[in-house]
């Protein structure tokens, strides 16, 4: 009885810190957004965020966009199964479970001003603009000037100084 105790204590702390992770990095998002500057698009009335699959940080997203603007601009949330669905993103997720296709999807965002942002060991170097990773039990971000600057975007030194920068 103990045993079955113990793992189901750990299934829902492993939930809640699932979901804890996906607030912070859904926050970390919009943080992110306010030290980026985007070309003028004029004609574009919302602050689009593909996320590539269905994944829990979705519904974080949702909250914050509910409440929340970026450069002035209402906030949606496209939840896309093909990169030509959000083609028009300001900034586009890869979660973990899409990993395996972010050199597509910096392929497919070469010539727009979109930010990418991942969550893999070495996104930065397949293609990631910005990348969550794990170190020391904190949940930090790798960022890479030269692919953001490369999408026609410029970035505050903050938020360079705040991450890990990958050249």
């Amino acid at each position: 009885m103990k045993k079955k105790l113990t793992v189901l204590i750990m299934i829902c702390l492993s939930l809640s810190l699932s979901g804890q992770q996906s607030m912070f990095k859904a926050l970390f998002m919009f943080n992110f957004a306010k030290y980026i500057e985007w070309p003028d698009r004029s004609n574009q009335n919302e602050f689009i965020i593909g996320v590539y699959g269905n994944d829990e940080i979705v519904n974080e997203l949702k909250k914050l966009a509910s409440s929340k603007k970026i450069n002035n601009k209402s906030i949606v949330i496209k939840t896309v199964k093909s990169l030509s669905e959000a083609s028009d993103a300001n900034l586009f997720f890869v979660p973990a479970s899409k990993s395996a296709h972010i050199a597509e999807v910096s392929s497919f965002f070469a010539q727009k001003p979109t930010l990418i942002v991942s969550e893999k060991e070495g996104g930065c170097k397949d293609g990631s603009a910005i990348n969550y990773v794990q170190q020391g039990g904190k949940m930090k971000y790798e960022i890479c000037r030269s692919k953001i600057e490369s999408h026609n975007l410029k970035v505050d030194q903050k938020l360079i100084s705040l991450g890990i920068e990958v050249k």
